[in-house]
């Protein structure tokens, strides 16, 4: 089975290493593209088409609540997950009206990530 191709999306260039490192050592992801903000991660996303896109909501120049809907008209195969540092109580509901298919809250445990991320890709139901 390939690895999911994924794109990181995050202003905080040290978690975007960090999270690609967890992912790819998971050797069921593989990083194909990072962009600091909302603007360029939908640059990035058109340019690799991933399986999966990890957008963080906090930016500069176009924050992740704004690019989630043109992500999600230039890239309507990838999956995409809001990883943010505000709770989901606060942000998770418009983030899925937006069309993201999961709200992951930053600082999981690299084996949460990894195990959350799979379960929305490959939903067991």
């Amino acid at each position: 089975m390939r690895p999911f191709r994924v794109v990181l999306v995050d202003d905080m260039v040290a978690l975007r290493q960090l999270i690609r490192l967890t992912l790819e050592r998971s050797g069921r992801f593989e990083v194909v593209g990072e962009a600091g903000n909302g603007e360029e991660g939908v640059k990035v996303a058109a340019e690799t088409t991933p399986d999966l896109i990890l957008l963080d909501i906090s930016m500069p120049v176009m924050d992740g609540l704004e690019a989630l809907p043109i992500l999600r008209r230039t890239t309507p195969d990838a999956t995409v997950v809001m990883l943010s540092g505000f709770s989901e109580d606060r942000l998770g509901a418009e983030s899925a009206a937006g069309g993201a298919a999961a709200y992951l809250e930053k600082g999981l445990a690299p084996h949460v990530l990894v195990t959350r991320l799979l379960e929305v890709l490959q939903p067991t139901d």
